[in-house]
């Protein structure tokens, strides 16, 4: 029995080969392990490129974060097998363990670390080395990693689209002010998650997932008449456009909590991507 359990394990670890890239200039075909030097401390990434990847040509990026107590793993095995699919990169990132929560708001987590500075870096140095499009870099995350997003879109200009999943949004924190450039957002949440209709404690407020909608509709003057499109009976898409080509769009999925049941995340991440590869900055 034991001599068949290491078997097993041995060719596991054979199927899904990882490369060690020393830095983003030497990355491979496929999944790439990355240790990204930020702020005197050695951050994790796992980059994964399409079979087809050449180094002579820009790619758009999917960034990807985890949600609290998580590592890129997670994220990295939900959203990798897009590369081949959409022709990409996916790019999971890694809080800084062991509280593996992402600096979503200052002066909140006990320990805080400089999030954005890691992303926004990493962004740069794709973009200086000739990897990413700069016009088609995205950013999505459950959780923690979803509110990360909301300030990712208010206190940077890096990305095209964003995508936070299962999350609340902080208010004061993540509203966008006179410095926040323009972003298309697509929210995706169940009906039943706990963030869903707001929260507050002496530490942090956060927004009900309607309320969130409208202060980003408002903010990218985008028409107050949503288009509705559904899927199947659970899912049900809100999507506010504006003139200049903004959208902020609203995916609920009915009857779920927290996490969403397998089936009904997948019609909701391909929603969410879909979303996001319409979008090129601006």
């Amino acid at each position: 029995m034991n001599t068949a359990m290491l078997l097993l394990t041995t060719v596991l670890v054979v199927e899904t080969p990882r490369a060690l890239a020393t830095d983003l200039k030497s990355l491979s075909k496929g999944t790439n392990e990355v240790q990204f030097e930020h702020d005197r401390r050695s951050r994790r990434l796992i980059v994964t490129t399409p079979k087809s990847f050449e180094r002579k040509r820009l790619y758009p990026v999917l960034f990807c974060f985890h949600g609290a107590g998580g590592k890129a793993d997670g994220q990295s095995a939900r959203w990798s097998p897009q590369a081949d699919k959409r022709g990409l990169i996916v790019v999971s990132a890694e809080a800084v363990q062991p509280l593996a929560k992402w600096n979503f708001k200052d002066k909140f987590h006990d320990e805080e670390h400089d999030d954005v500075g890691f992303v926004s870096k990493v962004v740069e140095s794709m973009i200086a080395n000739e990897i990413a499009d700069p016009e088609a870099i995205y950013a999505t995350g459950h959780s923690s990693g979803g509110l990360f997003c909301y300030r990712l879109a208010k206190e940077t200009s890096l990305f095209a689209a964003l995508s936070p999943l299962s999350c609340g949004m902080a208010k004061n924190a993540h509203d966008p002010d006179v410095s926040t450039k323009p972003v298309s957002i697509i929210q995706v949440i169940g009906d039943q998650d706990k963030s869903f209709n707001g929260s507050s404690n002496p530490k942090v407020t956060m927004y009900s997932a309607a309320k969130r909608i409208d202060v980003w509709r408002t903010f990218n003057q985008c028409r107050p008449e949503p288009v509705v499109v559904t899927k199947g009976e659970d899912v049900a898409v809100y999507a506010y456009s504006s003139p200049s080509g903004i959208e902020v769009a609203y995916c609920k999925v009915k009857g779920q909590a927290h996490h969403i049941r397998r089936d009904l995340r997948n019609t909701a991440d391909s929603i969410a991507l879909d979303f996001l590869l319409s979008h090129k900055s601006r």
